[in-house]
């Protein structure tokens, strides 16, 4: 978290030079803004997208956060197996304040399952299910942009929710579902997006969203 953290606020700093650079750029009424020399895309402001990722990277290391569970009073040891991953489905909104920076928030939804096993008889007790719901706002920094191709970064920050169920229970000796909120947070360490006012993009990242995403986006 500390690192994500300084890394945030590196992101920040370079996002806050790119706009004061910006607004040094020329300006033409009738045009539209122009905010470089060198750049004569009239930006759209709005952007909305739909995406598909695979399982955060809290997901896979985090093993649902119920990997081992120890009874002390009867001396068992349950250990989860099996995981499964529905990916992240997510959609967002961005508003763009110049060509190469933006405001935005996002929604996902992830399903993920898990079986557990009494270690000693290395029989399964239950089955583990959970279902998270992730918001959060962030900023994004388009650093490179040429004909129809456009990258960026981004940090993202805000909640998740876990719902937990299970099912299928053969033991008395369980701990009780565990439904709970957490901070979320994510680095989009790079974005490709290639198109015009329709188009579709892939990222890779750090945090609550897909550690790899593809979708499609609309900016108007």
């Amino acid at each position: 978290m500390k690192r994500f953290l300084q890394a945030s606020l590196l992101f920040i700093f370079m996002a806050a030079g790119s706009v004061h650079a910006s607004a040094k750029g020329d300006s033409n009424p009738q045009k539209g803004e122009r905010y470089n020399d060198y750049d004569y895309m009239y930006y759209q402001k709005s952007e909305i997208y739909i995406q598909y990722g695979a399982p955060s990277i809290i997901e896979v290391t985090g093993k649902l956060n119920n990997n081992t569970y120890k009874d002390q009073t009867h001396n068992l040891t349950f250990k989860g197996t099996d995981y499964k991953y529905t990916g992240i489905g997510a959609a967002g909104y961005k508003f763009y304040l110049n060509p190469y920076f933006s405001l935005g928030a996002y929604f996902g939804i992830s399903e993920a399952d898990m079986s557990v096993m009494e270690e000693k008889s290395e029989t399964i007790v239950y089955k583990n299910h959970v279902r998270s719901y992730t918001g959060m706002i962030g900023a994004s920094w388009t650093y490179f942009r040429q004909g129809i191709w456009e990258v960026s970064s981004g940090v993202w920050l805000g909640v998740c929710y876990k719902d937990e169920e299970r099912s299928n229970i053969t033991s008395d000796f369980i701990p009780h579902e565990n439904d709970k909120a957490a901070v979320a947070y994510n680095l989009t360490a790079c974005r490709v997006r290639v198109g015009g006012t329709f188009g579709g993009f892939a990222e890779v990242g750090f945090g609550y969203k897909g550690i790899v995403n593809a979708g499609l986006s609309v900016k108007f």
